[in-house]
C-alpha cells in the first residue's frame, strides 16, 4: 500500500486489486502505445527529462523486485507502468531494464508471444550501451538470459552471459541480483545441462562462499538447494545443509514451507527435490512434490526453472498414470498438458525442446499399451538421439533409462540392458556419478535376471 501510494503521488497509478484480467488488458495496451508511437527503433526515442518522470522510473525499479515476491500482478502492472513512461516521457537508464522486464512478461502463458518478447530483449540489450546504462546490465541480463533467451536459443549459450551479469552485480554491490543471477545459473548448469556437474559445483560452491563472507546468509537459502542437488547428484556424501546452516533437509525444508512469502525459495526448493527423484526413479517422492505445488507449475514468466517444472510435471503424470490406474485419467492430463506446452515452445526453440517433446510422447504411447508400442521405441530412440545431438547428456540419460524401463514392461531384457549401459555413460560423462552408480546396480540386478526398480 505504501508503494503504491507513493507512486500515485508521482503520477502513477496502480490498482491494489489486479488481477489476470486486467493484467491483459494492460499488456495489450502497452502493445498499442509502442505500436502508435510510430517509431521504428525505440532506441530513437527522446531522452527522459521530467524530473518527476524520473524518480518515478526509480523508484518503480526499485520495487520491481519486491512486488514479484509478493503480489505477481502487481509486479506485471509495475512492469508495464516503467514502459509506458518511457515511451510517453522519454528514455533513461532504466529503459533498459523495463523493455527487458516487459519482455520477459511476453513469456507468461496468458500472453505467450515469444517473438516479440525476444525483440524487446533484444533491444534492452542494446539500450545498456545507447543509453549509457553499465548499472542496469545485472537486471537486464536476469531477464533476458533467465526467461527470454532460451525461449529461441541454446539454453548452453546462457551459461557465460549468466556468469559476467553475476560479476557485474558483485562489482556494483547488488546482492538482490547476484542472487538472482547466481540461481539462475545454477539452474541452467544443472537442469540445463549448460557446465558438466563438477565445474557447476566448483562455480556454485566459489560464489555462494563469497556471499557467506558477505554475511548474506538469507540469499544463501535460495541457491543451497540446487548445492545440495548437484551434492547428491555426483554422489557425494557431504550433508550442505549441516555443513552451511547446521541443520538436516527436511528441517530446512518445512521451516522454509512454513514461512510467509519466500516465493522464488519454495519453487526452487520443490523443483530441486523433485527433478532428484525423478533422475532418482523416486517418482512417488516426484508426485509429491508436484502435488503439493503444483498449481503453479505452469503460470508466470517463463524462467529456465519454470520448463524444467514443466518438463518434469509430464513425466511424472504418465508414469503415474500407469501405475495409478484408478487415478489414471487425473495424471494423464497432467502428462498430456505438459507435453501440449512443450509441443508449443518447440516451434520456436527445437534445440531445447524437441527431445523433450519426443520423450513425452514416447511415455504418453507408453501408457496407452502394445498397439503403440513399436512408435513409442521409435520415440524414445528419437528422443535419445536428439538429446546427444543438442548436448543434454541428463536428458539422454534420462530418456535412456525410461526406455528402459519400456522394454522391461515387454521382456525385452536386452534392450533394456542396452538402453540402461547407455543412460549410465551418460551419466558418467555429464559427472552425475551418483547416478551412474544407481544404474550400475540396476545392471547387475538385471543382468542377474531380477527386475530392479529403475
Amino acid at each position: 500500500e505504501t508503494c503504491l501510494s507513493v507512486l500515485k503521488t508521482l503520477g502513477v497509478e496502480i490498482s491494489p486489486n489486479a488481477n489476470a484480467e486486467s493484467l491483459l488488458t494492460e499488456a495489450i495496451s502497452v502493445k498499442e502505445i509502442i505500436r502508435n508511437s510510430h517509431i521504428h527503433n525505440l532506441l530513437d526515442l527522446p531522452k527522459m527529462e521530467d524530473f518527476d518522470k524520473m524518480a518515478a522510473m526509480t523508484f518503480l525499479n526499485t520495487a520491481v523486485l519486491c512486488s514479484y515476491e509478493t503480489n505477481e500482478f502487481t509486479f506485471f502492472f509495475v512492469i508495464c507502468r516503467m514502459v509506458k513512461l518511457s515511451v510517453r516521457h522519454g528514455l533513461c537508464s532504466i529503459s533498459a531494464v523495463a523493455f527487458s522486464l516487459y519482455g520477459a512478461l511476453l513469456t507468461c502463458p496468458t500472453l505467450s508471444d515469444f517473438d516479440e518478447a525476444y525483440k524487446m530483449g533484444r533491444l534492452a540489450l542494446m539500450a545498456i550501451d545507447r543509453l549509457n546504462a553499465f548499472r542496469m546490465k545485472p537486471n537486464v541480463f536476469l531477464s533476458f538470459y533467465g526467461a527470454i533467451a532460451h525461449c529461441k536459443e541454446p539454453v548452453q549459450a546462457s551459461i557465460p552471459k549468466l556468469l559476467e551479469g553475476y560479476e557485474v552485480a558483485f562489482a556494483l554491490g547488488d546482492m538482490e541480483r547476484v542472487t538472482g543471477i547466481l540461481q539462475l545459473y545454477a539452474a541452467v548448469a544443472v537442469w540445463g545441462c549448460g557446465d558438466k556437474l563438477t565445474k557447476a559445483e566448483e562455480i556454485i560452491r566459489i560464489h555462494f562462499r563469497r556471499m557467506l563472507q558477505h554475511k548474506q546468509d538469507i540469499s544463501c537459502k535460495n541457491i543451497l538447494p540446487h548445492l545440495n542437488q548437484v551434492a547428491k547428484l555426483t554422489g557425494s556424501k557431504e550433508n550442505v545443509y549441516v555443513t552451511f546452516f547446521n541443520t538436516t533437509e527436511d528441517n530446512f525444508f518445512e521451516e522454509e514451507m512454513n514461512r510467509r512469502g519466500a516465493h522464488t525459495r519454495k519453487l526452487i526448493l520443490h523443483t530441486c527435490r523433485m527433478y532428484l527423484a525423478v533422475m532418482c526413479g523416486d517418482m512417488e517422492s516426484a508426485a509429491r512434490e508436484y502435488e503439493r505445488n503444483g498449481a503453479k507449475y505452469q503460470g508466470g514468466i517463463r524462467f529456465f526453472g519454470t520448463t524444467t517444472r514443466v518438463f518434469l510435471a509430464g513425466i511424472v503424470g504418465f508414469y503415474l498414470a500407469r501405475k495409478r490406474r484408478l487415478d489414471e485419467k487425473k495424471w494423464a492430463q497432467v502428462g498430456e498438458i505438459s507435453m501440449d506446452t512443450i509441443k508449443s515452445w518447440t516451434q520456436d526453440s527445437s534445440w531445447n525442446y524437441a527431445h523433450k517433446l519426443l520423450l513425452l510422447e514416447a511415455e504418453c504411447l507408453f501408457l496407452k499399451g502394445e498397439e503403440h508400442e513399436h512408435i513409442a521405441a521409435a520415440k524414445y530412440n528419437e528422443s535419445i538421439a536428439l538429446a546427444k545431438k543438442h548436448k543434454f547428456k541428463n536428458e539422454e540419460g534420462l530418456a535412456s533409462q525410461k526406455a528402459a524401463m519400456f522394454h522391461l514392461e515387454y521382456n525385452r531384457k536386452a534392450e533394456a540392458l542396452s538402453h540402461l549401459k547407455h543412460a549410465k555413460a551418460c551419466y558418467e560423462c555429464w559427472g552425475a556419478t551418483g547416478l551412474a552408480r544407481q544404474i550400475k546396480i540396476a545392471i547387475e540386478s538385471l543382468s542377474s535376471q531380477s527386475f530392479p526398480k529403475i
